[in-house]
């Protein structure tokens, strides 16, 4: 019964130092930003519900990421004025400046993981699990910009998925055009309306 407890007692320190470093390293990281995703499928019927993600910085272009080896190398994240409309507001929305085998100075430089290759990195933020009820698993494409922030060893941590709330310019013309429409439907049936008579060739 003793090295029961004392098993019992040595799991229940070791999940509670484990949660801790978790913590902690996910409240380690540099300031928070945002980047472009992609959302693919957000199910999977094993794993629970997810937000399968592809980022528009899983394909760099930039100077030298052609060039960079298989698996592990660094990519350089900078916000150049690119933003996204959110709840929250305007947000930066950092892209893909360089790459790099090793990082050049201290800041901006997410490393790889082992799934990558040349010109397609991967960061092990591609999955993003849900709630089976969050309205989020079925994010459309595009729809959504990730939070993160650098964690330790230039890893990127993904906090949380926030929508987009980009106006379309197609439905902002088309509200102006019917509101005119309409107005000019009401005229038409007031009473004593009457059409006015043009110059002959107007």
């Amino acid at each position: 019964m003793k090295k029961l407890r004392i098993a019992l007692g040595a799991q229940l320190l070791f999940f509670g130092a484990w949660a801790g470093h978790l913590l902690f390293s996910r409240n380690a990281g540099g300031p928070e930003f945002y980047l472009e995703t992609v959302p693919v499928d957000p199910r999977d019927l094993i794993s629970g519900t997810y937000v399968a993600l592809s980022y528009v910085i899983a394909n760099p272009k930039a100077a030298n990421c052609a060039a960079m080896p298989d698996r592990y190398y660094f990519v350089k994240l900078e916000s150049r004025g690119k933003t996204a409309v959110t709840a929250q507001g305007l947000v930066p929305v950092y892209e893909a400046v360089d790459c790099s085998r090793e990082p050049r100075d201290k800041t901006g430089w997410a490393i790889t993981n082992a799934e990558s290759r040349a010109g397609a990195a991967k960061y092990g933020i591609e999955r993003f699990f849900l709630n089976e009820n969050d309205p989020r698993k079925d994010a459309r494409s595009g729809s959504v910009v990730a939070k993160v922030n650098l964690g330790r060893n230039n890893q990127l941590q993904l906090l949380d998925l926030v929508y987009k709330a980009e106006l379309q310019p197609a439905a902002a013309q088309a509200a102006p055009v019917a509101a005119n429409q309409e107005a000019k439907e009401e005229i038409k049936e007031a009473p004593g309306f009457q059409p006015p008579i043009l110059p002959s060739g107007e």
